[in-house]
C-alpha cells in the first residue's frame, strides 16, 4: 500500500488581515484552518486536529477570551475533524499518530477525539501551552487540553528533525518563532516529484515568506521566526512545495491540484 494524503479544512476564521501581514489592518480576511490525514503502511497519521467541535454551542464558555481575536468563527460540527475523517472512510480509532504543529486553538482542538494515538510534539511546546507568555495565553484553550495530560506523548527535542517511520515519507522539522515548539511537516508522496512542506503557522502565506512580519502578538520569538522562514525559503529553493498555514488562495489552489492528482 502506498501512502495517501487527505487535506481538510476545519471551516474558516474571519480576522483582521493585519494580524497575518502587519500591513493590511482593517481588512477582514477569511482564512482556512488546515489539517491533514495520511494513510501509511504503518498507520494513520494526522497533522494537526483543527478546531474543537465541543465548544461550538457556547464559544465564550469553552474558548474564553480567545473568541475576541476573531471577527467571525465559521466552523460547524460537520467541518471538524471526526466528521471529515468519516467522510474519507477513516475511523478515529484507526489513528495511530497525531503530529501537532503546536497546541493553539485551531491546531490541537480535537486531541481528545484520538485518546489512543501517540502524540508527537516538541518538548518545549507542552510546558509553554500550559503556562504560556501573556501574548499567547488566549491562544491555548484550557478546555481543549485539560483531559490530555496523561496522553502518550513523544516529546521531540528542539532543533532536530524526526523521521516518523524512518523512510523519509513523513518528517517533523522544528520551525519555532510563532511558538517555542512549533514544527512543520515534510511529506514525500509516492509518484510526486516534489516534496511537500506543510508549514503550519511558521508561515501564514507568501507575504511572510517574502519577509512580512506578522503582528508581534502572535509571535513568541521574532529572530527565531525569521530563521524558520529562512529554512522554508531554502526548502522551496530546493524544489519543495510549500503549503502555507492560513492563505485561502493558496489553500484552494493546492487542494484542487491535489484532488486532480488522484
Amino acid at each position: 500500500m502506498e501512502m495517501k494524503m487527505y487535506p481538510f479544512s476545519c471551516g474558516s476564521y474571519v480576522i483582521d488581515r493585519g494580524i497575518l501581514d502587519n500591513a493590511s489592518w482593517g481588512e477582514p480576511y477569511e482564512h482556512p484552518i488546515p489539517m491533514f490525514a495520511f494513510r501509511h503502511p504503518r498507520g494513520v497519521v494526522l497533522f494537526d486536529t483543527g478546531h474543537n467541535h465541543r465548544g461550538l454551542a457556547d464559544p465564550r464558555k469553552w474558548y474564553g477570551k480567545s473568541v475576541d481575536g476573531f471577527l467571525e468563527i465559521r466552523v460547524t460540527e460537520e467541518d471538524c475533524l471526526p466528521r471529515q475523517l468519516a467522510r474519507a472512510g477513516i475511523d478515529p480509532s484507526e489513528v495511530t499518530h497525531v503530529v501537532l504543529s503546536h497546541l493553539h486553538i485551531d491546531h490541537a482542538g480535537e486531541m481528545t477525539s484520538f485518546p489512543d494515538a501517540q502524540f508527537l510534539v516538541r518538548a518545549s511546546e507542552l510546558p509553554f501551552a500550559w503556562w504560556s507568555a501573556p501574548n499567547q495565553r488566549n491562544s491555548y484553550i484550557f478546555n481543549d487540553l485539560k483531559d490530555t495530560r496523561e496522553y502518550n506523548y513523544l516529546e521531540l527535542p528542539d532543533d532536530a528533525d524526526f523521521d516518523l517511520f524512518g523512510d523519509g515519507s513523513l518528517v517533523c522539522i522544528h520551525t519555532p518563532g510563532h511558538t517555542p515548539g512549533h514544527q512543520s511537516f515534510l511529506v514525500r508522496l509516492p509518484g510526486h516529484e516534489k516534496r511537500i512542506a506543510l508549514c503550519g503557522d511558521a508561515c501564514y502565506g507568501p507575504s511572510n515568506l517574502g519577509g512580512a512580519l506578522p503582528n508581534s502578538g502572535v509571535l513568541v520569538d521574532v529572530p527565531r521566526w525569521y530563521r524558520s522562514i529562512q529554512r522554508l525559503r531554502h526548502l522551496e529553493n530546493c524544489g519543495c512545495e510549500l503549503w502555507f498555514g492560513h492563505d485561502m488562495e493558496d489553500w484552494r489552489a493546492k487542494t484542487e491540484k491535489a484532488m486532480n492528482r488522484k
